[in-house]
């Protein structure tokens, strides 16, 4: 067990503390998001794969108390230490509660977010008109131009008033294949997932950096979508008419909150195409999916040897 604990905790600690600064410092994610979203999931996967092995081997090994069915714990505790089994049910009173407790903030904290979001869409509902060009769009009657989506099946991304007056055609259709992308690529699950995990390993550094950095790459991504079809002239010149205010719970906004990532986008899309390493694509993909196949191979393989019931 010794092994195996060690080196799941290796695998926490290293991608927990090295991989978020690692990832953070490289430059070439400007050029490549999705390769740098690639890898900062495949990281996030790692950690939460490694921290449950280990939890799971806590749990099961010899003399842990949930290591046998609970009919049948009368015939194998005895054949253990008095010592070793009363340490061991302490830890897994430990562990249980630590679980616990972290479960009972993560969890609610994710069903506030889908409730408001549910709260927020049927309020839409109820207010805004609907778009008579674009079959998934409704229009509130405000005149702050502003415009964001919503994870619905009908008429999912909202604009203003002030939106359609502020922006001419080209403009406007930037905006909502931007809007599009993040449908579509389901960036609303990935942030939720995100936030879960932040509330049950809110001390690992990657963990922190990646609910700050993941956002960026998804609106980059989304960037990228727009331009791919409209050119970056439309869509950066939407984004300097409409107005950066937060988006409403469990949404994403086209602009955001953040003016200083809103310049960074535009700084970014202003900018000639950069150049960066030949097989940066490549090699990020490679890395992804070795830190994600050899942290979930250790975990199946450390539970493949937890010993059979007594």
């Amino acid at each position: 067990m010794a092994l195996f604990a060690l080196a799941l905790l290796g695998i926490t600690l290293t991608l927990g503390v090295t991989a978020g600064p690692l990832l953070e410092r490289g430059q070439w994610a400007v050029h490549q998001p999705g390769t740098a979203l690639i890898c900062w999931i495949s990281g996030l996967i790692g950690i939460m794969a490694a921290a449950v092995g280990l939890l799971a081997l806590a749990l099961l090994w010899p003399p842990a108390p949930l290591h046998e069915l609970l009919e049948r714990w009368h015939e194998c505790l005895p054949h253990h230490p008095r010592a070793g089994l009363i340490a061991a049910s302490v830890a897994t009173a430990a562990l249980l509660a630590g679980c616990y407790h972290r479960l009972s903030v993560g969890i609610p904290r994710v069903w506030r977010a889908v409730f408001h979001r549910r709260r927020h869409r049927e309020m839409v509902s109820l207010v805004a008109r609907q778009d008579a060009e674009h079959l998934d769009v409704l229009v509130l009657d405000h005149p702050v131009p502003v415009a964001y989506c919503i994870p619905s099946r009908h008429r999912s991304i909202v604009v203003s008033r002030g939106t359609r007056d502020r922006l001419d055609p080209d403009h406007m259709a930037a905006v909502l294949a931007h809007e599009r992308t993040h449908l579509r690529q389901r960036h609303h699950l990935l942030l939720l997932l995100l936030d879960l995990m932040h509330s049950l390993l809110p001390w690992l550094p990657t963990v922190r950096r990646a609910q700050t950095r993941i956002p960026q790459l998804l609106e980059m991504i989304a960037d990228d979508a727009a331009v791919r079809r409209h050119g970056p002239g439309p869509l950066a010149e939407a984004l300097r008419r409409l107005v950066p205010l937060p988006g409403p719970a469990g949404t994403l906004a086209a602009t955001g909150p953040c003016e200083s990532l809103l310049a960074h986008r535009l700084t970014r899309l202003e900018a000639a195409p950069g150049s960066h390493p030949r097989g940066v694509r490549a090699l990020g993909w490679v890395t992804a999916a070795c830190t994600t196949a050899g942290s979930l191979s250790l975990v199946a393989i450390a539970l493949a040897a937890v010993p059979a019931p007594c």
